[in-house]
Formats: structure tokens, C-alpha cells, sequence
């Protein structure tokens, strides 16, 4: 319905049956004009009471990791006299930071701990491998070709921000799937559909379909003063019908090819069930839940791989673990040690930027700031995990029609999903695990993957027959990492963190001041944040 009415309006205040109208009552018309726009959950309410039925919707309970853009990217102009600057780190914010410090002219280097770049803009594949913290080793058996993306893996196209420096740096996009319609929804326990796989497209076609009916017999009933015309009206039952393709010759809900085999279920049990949270009109912009969302051919790692070749080799020292930086009136000296060799190297610099994980940055020997070495120690950060099960075939498409998606369900998986690429090979990855909540986390591995392997194949039976081999990623145990994202986004926090600091600049996610977590543009605001601060503090001392 339209967002603000005439006197012709329903009143949303009405919940008496007596009070139908604005036109018997004038009193409610102080009512729409007080209350303002009427919202679709105010007019199924007022629909239930007059159509005998209730028409209440939940509002939205899954968990949105929302991001924001990262904002206009920097034109900054001139070069200082004295412009060496170490960054540290070679995830995205580095990376971002070295670039555009290569654009200005700057002389810089990037240290970074790790054998590559990218930082959790990881791709696993066959041969990678790590050790936890804890001690316990994984080597990755995929096949060749295959892969899971076990940091960022979708990109919705609000992103401008990385986005851009993917068009600029070459790197080829194509469209992740980010909802699929014969995805299922599973919720073991209490409930009209516990323990019982049903399809999206159910959900979506009965849901439309019987409130849409309701529609219908409302306005049919003239139970409904709507401002249209009578060829108007009779235009919005024809949409109606057909949207909710109900029956044209008496315009009730009954079952339709497209739908699925099966008789549509009650509304009553739909609306019990949960599964309309799920539903929207139009998708997000931003948040788990946009789209379109994109993702690299080939793998998330060809955006910092591309970084990479635009840097150029000797810009990236690796294997650098950063023991200490000390900065002082005139410069910087850092000391790092080769974890190849064995070997301490101390160098200088004018500047550093430091784009490590704050949590691994409170481990390091760095004079910041009192202030800013609180705000550095007390930033939590995620316990994320991820798990990918390498499958002997693509049952999901070969079985139940599934290309891409995800599964939606209360199973203690956190998120399963189905992969946006490769349909129609033999063989493909599941990413059978994405939590936030250290979710047996201090198992061992061979534990967690029975424990997706358990609760997967409650939805997929044939997952352990098809199992082939699986790789998780606890982030909290990944040296370098020591967790997922910056959690409990204190505007005080960031505000600290995003200063200046002598010759230090923070240039981490952690400081981008949009959203919780950050994605991969939070990252790329952080680094074009720490870029702008740090130039106009060099630009100053000339």
C-alpha cells in the first residue's frame, strides 16, 4: 500500500471491528496523520482483525553482518621530502595503503609475517596448509581446481570501494548466489515443521499466495475502503491473483507447478514456523542478505594477489614477524625476524603504518601512546570460523536442484552454503561450517568435521557417503590472526584509533568507522583513512 494516505486511508489505529474506515470515523484521521507512513507489518495487523485470520509477521531475527562503503576514495596531491614508510601488513588495508602510497611517490616497504598476502582474504586450496596456535596441523587435499574461501567470499555491489580496485587491477568478477529458491529450511525441535526439510519456494509461494488470498476476499468483502477506483480495484485483484497465483476462477490459494509437488501448507503453521523472517520484498544493499553479491574467478585471493602485481615483489618482505617498533622524535626503527631463517633484521623508517590485527599489534614492543596502546589492547575481536567438505559429486545439484545458496536452519552450523561456481562438474566444495561463536573450536579437527558431518547430514543424508575430505579455519587459533573481526564497534574506540599517533598510523579494519564487521571495503576505508592521515602529517613537516 502507499506510504502516506488520503482521508480515504485505513486506520492502523483501528482494532475494533466497528472502526474500519476514516470516512465513518473522522476522529482516526488524526490518527494517520500523527502516525505518518502506514508499515505493511501495521496493515496485516489491521488486515487479521477484519479477515478473521492473523496476519502478524516477525520482523527480521537472523543476525545481519551489515558493512558500509567505504566512502570517497582519497585525492591527495604532493609528495614530502622525507616520505620512507614501512607498512606493516599485507592484508587488504595494507595493501591498499602501500598502493596508494606507490601512487603519491612515496618510498615504502610492506612487512608481512605470512608466505603471502592478503592477510584472511584467504583461499584454500590443494597443498595450502597451517598450524594452530594450539599445535594442530591441516594440509588441504582438494583436488586440483577446487577451492573454499575461508575469509571473505561475497561482495555485495555496494561496495564500491573494492569493487574498484578490482575493475582497476583486472581481477574478473562473477555473481555469487547468494539465495537460492529449492534451498531448505531445517529447525530441529519444537514447531509445525520440526525436523522436516522444506523448500524456500514453498515458504515464499504460500506465504504470498494465502496472504494474498486474504487480500481478496478482503477487498471482495469490500471489507477494505482502499482510494481507487472500481476498474482500479478490480486491476489490483487481477495483480494480486496473479502475484499470489491463486485460482482464477474462484482466486483461492491451492498448490501450482512451479511451487513443488505437495499441497501448500497451512498459514497458520508457516506463520508459526519462523520461516517468514526470511522473506523480503526487495533484498539489502548491504549485509548478508544484499544483492547482487559478486566473488572472484578463481578465488577471493586474486584481490590481494592483484595488489601484489601492481606493487611489484620487492615492495613485500615476508615471513617478517614484527617483534618491535620504536618511534621517536626524528624516526622510526622496526625489528622483525626472518621465521625462515631464523635471522633479526632491525631497519628505519619515517612513517609506519601498522595494518596488523589489533590483537596480534597488542603482542608487539610499539611505543604508541598510553591512550592508544588501551584502545589497541581492550579491541575484541570475533571467534569466526569456517569449514569446507570437499564432496565426491554435487549431490545438491544433482539431487535436489540446489545452485547456490545456503541452507537456512537452527543446526549448530552457523552457515551452510552451496557454492556459486563450477555447476555441473563432477566434483565440488561445501562450506559446511560459518560461525562466530567458537563453535567446537577446542575440539580437534578431526572432531569438527564430525560435527558438520552429524548435523549436515540431517538436511543431506548422502553428505557422508559423498565426503571426501574437509579443511576449517578457526581464526582465533591462526597465528597472525588471533581472531576474525574488530567486535563491540565503540565510536570512542575507533575515534582513538583512527589519530595519529607521532610517526604512527593505525591503518587495520578495525579503524574504519562504517559497520561491524568490516568486510574486505571496511578494509579498504581503513587503509584510504590511514593514507589521508598519514600525508597531511608528512606533508606538514615540510
Amino acid at each position: 500500500m502507499g506510504e502516506r494516505g488520503d482521508s480515504d486511508t485505513i486506520c492502523t489505529d483501528c482494532t475494533s471491528r466497528t472502526h474500519r474506515t476514516h470516512r465513518t470515523h473522522r476522529t482516526h484521521r488524526t490518527h494517520r496523520t500523527d502516525r505518518g507512513a502506514v508499515t505493511r507489518r501495521r496493515f496485516l495487523e489491521h488486515l487479521g482483525v477484519i479477515g478473521g485470520s492473523s496476519l502478524v509477521m516477525t520482523a527480521m531475527s537472523s543476525w545481519e553482518l551489515m558493512a558500509g562503503q567505504a566512502g570517497v576514495r582519497p585525492s591527495l596531491t604532493g609528495r614530502p621530502a622525507k616520505a620512507d614508510v614501512i607498512v606493516l601488513g599485507a592484508g587488504i588495508s595494507g595493501l591498499v595503503v602501500a598502493y596508494e602510497l606507490n601512487k603519491l611517490g612515496y618510498d615504502f616497504r610492506i612487512l608481512e609475517a605470512r608466505d603471502r598476502v592478503g592477510g584472511m582474504s584467504w583461499t584454500v586450496r590443494r597443498g595450502t596448509e597451517h598450524t594452530e596456535i594450539n599445535g594442530e596441523h591441516q594440509v588441504c587435499t582438494f583436488d586440483d581446481g577446487l577451492y573454499i574461501n575461508v575469509g571473505p567470499w561475497r561482495i555485495p555491489y555496494t561496495h564500491t570501494g573494492i569493487l574498484g580496485y578490482c575493475k582497476e587491477l583486472g581481477v574478473s568478477m562473477q555473481m555469487f548466489v547468494n539465495e537460492a529458491d529449492a534451498s531448505y529450511f531445517y529447525y530441529e525441535g519444537a514447531g509445525p515443521f520440526a525436523n522436516t526439510r522444506v523448500r524456500l519456494r514453498e515458504v515464499k509461494a504460500d506465504l504470498i499466495g494465502r496472504t494474498n488470498e486474504l487480500l481478496v476476499k478482503a477487498i471482495d468483502k469490500r471489507q477494505l475502503d482502499l482510494p481507487l477506483t472500481a476498474e482500479d480495484t478490480q486491476r489490483f485483484v487481477s495483480y494480486l491473483a496473479g502475484q499470489g497465483y491463486l485460482d482464477a476462477s474462484d482466486r483461492t490459494y491451492k498448490a501450482f507447478e512451479a511451487r513443488g509437488p505437495g499441497n501448500p501448507y497451512a498459514l497458520a503453521d508457516l506463520l508459526r514456523s519462523g520461516f517468514g523472517s526470511r522473506m523480503r520484498s526487495i533484498a539489502a544493499s548491504d549485509g548478508t542478505a544484499a544483492a547482487p553479491m559478486f566473488h572472484p574467478v578463481g578465488g577471493m585471493d586474486q584481490i590481494p594477489k592483484a595488489f601484489e602485481r601492481a606493487l611489484g615483489a620487492r615492495r613485500i618482505t615476508f615471513n617478517a614477524e614484527v617483534r618491535s617498533v620504536h618511534q621517536g622524535d626524528s624516526g622510526i626503527e622496526v625489528s622483525y625476524v626472518d621465521t625462515k631463517t631464523g635471522k633479526s633484521i632491525r631497519t628505519t623508517a619515517d612513517y609506519v603504518v601498522a595494518c596488523l590485527p589489533l590483537s596480534v599489534l597488542a603482542g608487539v614492543d610499539i611505543n604508541l601512546s598510553p591512550e592508544m596502546m588501551a584502545a589497541v589492547r581492550s579491541t575484541p575481536y570475533s571467534d569466526s570460523a569456517k569449514m569446507g567438505l570437499a564432496m565426491k559429486r554435487r549431490f545438491w545439484e544433482e539431487d535436489d536442484q540446489i545452485f547456490g545458496g545456503h541452507l537456512y536452519s537452527n543446526l549448530p552450523l552457523g552457515e551452510f552454503s552451496y557454492p556459486s561456481d563450477g555447476y555441473f562438474s563432477h566434483k565440488g566444495v561445501l562450506l559446511g561450517l560459518y560461525a562466530h561463536n567458537g563453535i567446537v573450536g577446542n575440539e580437534p579437527v578431526k572432531a569438527r568435521v564430525e560435527h558438520v558431518l552429524t548435523h549436515a547430514s540431517k538436511v543431506h543424508p548422502q553428505i557422508r557417503q559423498e565426503f571426501e575430505s574437509a579443511y576449517g579455519v578457526w581464526w582465533k587459533r591462526v597465528k597472525y590472526s588471533q581472531g576474525g573481526f574488530a567486535t563491540g564497534a565503540a565510536a570512542a574506540r575507533r575515534e582513538q584509533l583512527s589519530r595519529v599517533d607521532n610517526r604512527i598510523v593505525i591503518g587495520c579494519a578495525a579503524t574504519a568507522p562504517t559497520s561491524e564487521p568490516d568486510w574486505q571495503e571496511g578494509a579498504v576505508s581503513a587503509g584510504w583513512q590511514a593514507v589521508t592521515s598519514l600525508h597531511n602529517r608528512a606533508m606538514r613537516t615540510l
